[in-house]
């Protein structure tokens, strides 16, 4: 349902106009409004117009003649209460209920009910009255409320240490190492390439020169002895070259180098993103993981942590790092001792009487047991490098750089969010709850639902927060971090004025456009209106009884006691026991009866000049 546009003539035009129009304006303004008027019903935008105007000694101009005519007369803002049956008045309670009057109008179905009441009434000319209770929330309760619903959009860092593990996410536990690398990926070297050659051929050398040296018998000659101490440098030496090998690669290969890929591929290792770990892959189980935790109401603050630890952790360190393991798997006083043996036993005890333990010490001393577990050690080492900083490397970028750039976003939102209520709780501070002249028994009791008030609210803003980021997930996907946050800020704040508009025409107990939970809204609201008793009464309120004239008391000699009323409420109270013909709104802030009394024919004068003179 579209929204009535208000134009007031005692300020500004608007810049559009709409379906709708209220027009408001006192009776002097009026009466030389001819030119503006004509604009609003030559428009094809406008279907349906309603004039209220205020002051006394109401004059028309030419665009309000014949049947298009809807016009409330408001002679004295604070009115009076008048019985219009008995005829008797008594002062009201001395404060403008125009503000009132306008929110009351600006409700699409009130204003369709008011304007089709009009069309049945002599001339289209009435003066408002009513009886009303408001439904709107306390202004301090209010504006305590959205301080409160501030601090918990951009509050002190809430650590929060939760692993990514939704259910469908596989990327971003291996890339975070919240999980293990797949197995398929440890297995760096491509068969038969330059380092798949070196490792087999460190292997077999240091298999042979085991055997060499378990060869050697009690007796065993010179020769003997000398060919398993070669065969055990030839070892060292095949080691050394292996390991300096991928010592160089870790030094010199990044995986952002555009040549990296055919630099690995002649060494012999496999360079490609692996599936399942493209941009996509990670930019989908990213969203699914955010706006679960925004669906369970997580806090930014929590979410931003989240994230930024995630971006640290799956950040991509650079093979280079890993240089030093390598030298510790595989010392150089190792490298020593295959280089220049240790020699054999010389003397004759040790020779032939200690040959078992001799042959036990000359092995030990020879490291071969340790050489083979170091190139072991070494190999997976670089398995599980070229698989975590090179295959995955531009994964773990991504997913890193796209967490960072999360966070940002969602920390830009909850400062901009912040910022806003803490200007509308200003706004609210001090401020009456209700105008005296409406009965304020709902609002009078809404004040004690604070805390369910802030949980309805935190609620409707975090799940805003999903369709903020909306567009900034192709964005994401791509790559181009920048136009994540393209145009957030105004989205934001777009979507913030909506919200302030929906919660001041239509209560906390609709849900606007973006929310998605309850929150206990109807729990809130709807309890509060059903058992009110006033809420009753002022809806089967009768239309010449007592209530609230717009008017002044001079004014009532000019109305006949022929009364129309609307009768409304919020959907809220909507059930058995109710009267008929009640117009059910959208709005949370009122219910009642709207009466409409005409004036008696020839007290409005209409003014046929173009100037208003």
């Amino acid at each position: 349902m579209s929204m009535v546009v208000v134009l007031d003539l005692r300020k500004e035009e608007p810049a559009r106009l709409g379906s709708r129009v209220l027009v408001v304006t006192d009776t002097e303004r009026l009466a030389t409004g001819q030119r503006v008027l004509q604009e609003v019903f030559s428009s094809r935008l406008v279907r349906s117009v309603l004039v209220v105007a205020v002051g006394s000694g109401l004059r028309l101009p030419p665009a309000l003649d014949g049947e298009s005519r809807r016009v409330l007369w408001v002679g004295d803002p604070r009115g009076i209460l008048w019985d219009a049956d008995t005829g008797e008045a008594a002062h009201g309670p001395g404060v403008s209920a125009e503000p009132v009057l306008i929110d009351l109008l600006t409700q699409p179905e009130v204003f369709d009910e008011v304007v089709s009441g009009l069309g049945d009434i002599p001339y289209g000319t009435a003066s408002p009255g009513w009886r009303i209770v408001a439904g709107r929330i306390d202004a301090d309760v209010l504006a305590q409320t959205f301080r409160e619903v501030a601090e918990r959009f951009d509050g002190p860092v809430q650590q929060d240490t939760a692993a990514f593990s939704s259910p469908l996410a596989t990327a971003l536990p291996v890339l975070s190492g919240a999980a293990d690398l797949p197995a398929d990926l440890l297995d760096a070297l491509v068969p038969d390439g330059a380092l798949d050659r070196l490792y087999r051929r460190a292997a077999g050398q240091l298999d042979r020169a085991a055997r060499a040296v378990e060869d050697l018998g009690y007796f065993h000659a010179a020769q003997a002895r000398a060919a398993a101490v070669d065969e055990v440098v030839a070892a060292g030496r095949a080691l050394a070259e292996f390991r300096d090998t991928v010592a160089r690669l870790f030094e010199q290969i990044d995986h952002t180098d555009e040549d990296a890929g055919e630099r690995l591929a002649s060494s012999g290792i496999k360079f490609a993103t692996p599936a399942g770990m493209g941009h996509a892959e990670i930019t989908a189980e990213l969203r699914a993981d955010v706006e679960a935790a925004l669906a369970e109401r997580k806090s930014l603050t929590r979410l931003v942590a989240r994230l930024r630890l995630l971006a640290d952790h799956s950040a991509p360190i650079g093979s280079a790092a890993f240089v030093d393991d390598l030298w510790r798997i595989c010392p150089d006083p190792l490298l020593d001792a295959l280089h220049v043996p240790a020699g054999y036993p010389a003397t004759l005890a040790a020779r032939f009487v200690f040959f078992r333990r001799s042959q036990a010490w000359w092995r030990e001393q020879l490291a071969l047991g340790q050489a083979r577990t170091a190139l072991d050690d070494l190999r997976s080492l670089l398995d599980r490098v070229a698989a975590s900083e090179w295959m995955l490397g531009e994964s773990r970028m991504h997913a890193s750089d796209a967490a960072r750039t999360l966070a940002a976003a969602l920390g830009e939102i909850a400062a901009q969010v912040a910022g806003t209520l803490i200007d509308w709780s200003k706004a609210e501070s001090g401020q009456a709850a209700a105008a005296p002249a409406l009965d304020e028994e709902v609002t009078v009791r809404l004040r004690d639902r604070g805390g369910r008030l802030r949980e309805v609210i935190n609620g409707d803003l975090v799940d805003a927060v999903t369709g903020w980021l909306e567009p900034g997930w192709p964005a994401l996907e791509q790559g181009s971090y920048r136009d994540v946050r393209a145009g957030l800020d105004g989205r934001v704040d777009e979507t913030l004025r909506q919200y302030r508009y929906h919660l001041a025409h239509r209560g906390v107990q609709e849900r606007p456009g973006f929310g998605t939970g309850d929150a206990g809204r109807q729990e809130f609201v709807d309890a509060m209106w059903r058992q009110s008793q006033q809420v009753v009464r002022a809806l089967g309120a009768a239309a010449n009884g007592q209530m609230l004239q717009l008017c002044g008391d001079r004014d009532l000699a000019m109305l006949l006691r022929q009364a129309r009323a609307v009768r409304f409420a919020p959907r809220a109270v909507r059930g058995p026991g109710n009267p008929p013909g009640v117009v059910w709104t959208r709005s949370g802030q009122y219910a009642g009866t709207l009466r409409l009394v005409p004036v008696r024919p020839g007290t409005v004068e209409e003014n046929w000049s173009e100037d208003g003179t």
